[in-house]
C-alpha cells in the first residue's frame, strides 16, 4: 500500500481548523500542530507565512508565533535558504519519546492503582467503552483521541495531571510514527484494548506491581518499540524517505 501526503499546506488547512475559542496564537498552533502530528502534511513540506494566513484567514502575527511555539517543540525547523519546513522523522527523538512516557507511565500507574478512587475506575471503564465503540465502527482516529485520554485518566488518577503536557511533547515523534500506522493500516488496537483492561484491573483492585507490570507490556521497552519499526517494510520504507538518515548511534551499535 502506497502511502501519499500532501506537501501542500492549502489542502490541509483552512479556517474550519481553527477552534472557535481561545487566543488566536494557540488556536492556529493547535491548528497546524495538528496537520503534523497526524501526518497530514508531508515531513519535509515547506511552511509559507503567507499560505497559511491565506488559509486560515488571519493576519501573520499569530502564525508567526506559533511557528515559532513549533520550532521549540521540534516540529518545525528553520533550514537556511530553504526556509520554514516541517521537521523531518527523528528515529533518535522516537527512542526518547518511548523511554520518557514507558518510565514516567510505569511509575504513574503503580501510584494511581495506590490512591485512586471510585470516580477514577468509573471515569477509567467509560473510558474503555468509548474505546470500543470506536474499534467496532473502524473509528480508529476516534479510537486514538479515546487512547489519549485514558493514559490522561491514569495520571489524574496517580495525582500526577501536570505530567499530561510533558509527556505529550516528549512523545510527539511516536505520535507521529502512530499516525503514520494508522494512515497504512498497519493497526493493533484490538490488543491495544485488552492491554487498557488490564490496566484498568490492576488499578481497580489497588495492585501497584501488576498494573505497573500491564503498562510496560503494554508500552514495550524502549530497543522493542524502535526495531518493530522494520516489521512492515511499507512502513519502514516510507520513514526512510522522510526522515533524518539513521546513525549505527540510534540503533545502539558501536564501531
Amino acid at each position: 500500500m502506497a502511502l501519499e501526503l500532501s506537501s501542500d499546506i492549502t489542502e490541509v488547512l483552512s479556517p474550519a481548523s481553527l477552534d472557535v475559542e481561545g487566543y488566536l496564537v494557540e488556536r492556529v498552533h493547535k491548528a497546524l500542530r495538528a496537520v503534523i502530528v497526524e501526518m497530514r502534511l508531508r515531513p519535509g513540506s515547506a511552511l509559507s507565512e503567507n499560505e497559511i494566513a491565506a488559509c486560515l484567514k488571519v493576519s501573520k502575527t499569530p502564525i508567526r508565533e506559533a511557528l515559532i511555539r513549533l520550532v521549540e517543540e521540534r516540529l518545525v525547523t528553520v533550514v537556511p535558504k530553504s526556509g520554514t519546513r516541517v521537521a523531518l522523522i527523528d528515529i533518535e527523538r522516537f527512542r526518547e519519546g518511548c523511554f520518557v512516557r514507558l518510565h514516567l507511565e510505569v511509575a504513574a500507574v503503580a501510584q494511581a492503582a495506590t490512591l485512586r478512587n471510585d470516580g477514577h475506575i468509573i471515569q477509567m471503564k467509560a473510558n474503555l467503552s468509548r474505546q470500543r465503540e470506536a474499534l467496532e465502527k473502524e473509528a480508529y482516529w476516534d479510537f486514538f483521541l479515546c487512547d489519549e485520554q485514558f493514559h490522561a485518566l491514569i495520571l489524574k488518577a496517580a495525582g500526577l495531571a501536570g505530567l499530561i503536557q510533558i509527556i505529550e511533547v516528549a512523545k510527539v515523534e511516536v505520535d507521529r510514527i502512530r499516525s503514520l500506522r494508522n494512515r497504512l493500516g498497519v493497526r493493533r488496537t484490538e490488543i491495544v484494548l485488552r492491554e487498557h483492561e488490564a490496566i484498568v484491573s490492576a488499578i481497580a483492585d489497588r495492585d501497584p506491581g501488576r498494573a505497573s507490570q500491564a503498562m510496560r507490556d503494554h508500552l514495550g521497552e524502549v530497543d522493542q518499540r524502535t526495531w518493530a519499526l522494520g516489521e512492515d517494510h511499507v512502513l519502514w520504507s516510507f520513514i526512510e524517505s522522510v526522515s533524518k538518515v539513521p546513525t549505527k548511534k540510534q540503533f545502539g551499535f558501536t564501531g
